[in-house]
């Protein structure tokens, strides 16, 4: 007859029921932004400087709440509007076709596409992934030591 103890069953079930609460918009947030990092400096580097260079210094991360957002843990990274003076991003990025004014007809020309926000992207994502993983792992690594060493 062989006999057959199991111990820790009631700590790796604290573990488990705990994980959910742990995986939050915050610390989802907090992770993606310390990961865009790389991607920051990326665009920051590949974007044309133009003539003021508010562009380049646009460009950074914003963290919008919860409530502005469908999913968890969003942050967006690219040329950041208002105070940042990054308006016209999507322009340079996209480029615009032949425009006119309807009022008098004058001619606004054409901007040709610069992109740099989705090259920057392609070349880093691969770091960026790997940094979100590490950030998210270490997060939650923690949690378990917490959760064991609390509870024995």
């Amino acid at each position: 007859m062989i006999k057959l103890q199991m111990t820790g069953v009631k700590e790796i079930d604290d573990v488990l029921k705990g994980l959910p609460l742990q995986i939050n918009h915050r610390i989802l947030q907090a992770a993606n932004a310390d990961a865009a990092k790389v991607l920051v400096n990326a665009e920051k580097l590949s974007a044309p400087e133009g003539p003021t260079g508010h562009l380049i210094d646009s460009i950074g991360v914003v963290k919008p709440s919860l409530s502005r957002t469908d999913e968890l843990g969003v942050v967006i990274v690219g040329p950041r509007r208002g105070r940042f003076k990054g308006n016209a991003g999507h322009l340079v990025e996209f480029g615009t076709k032949q425009r006119s004014l309807k009022s008098n007809g004058a001619n606004r020309g054409v901007m040709p596409a610069k992109p740099f926000a989705r090259p920057s992207f392609e070349r880093t994502k691969g770091q960026i992934l790997g940094q979100i993983t590490e950030s998210i792992g270490k997060k939650l690594y923690a949690f378990m030591r917490r959760t064991i060493k609390s509870n024995g």
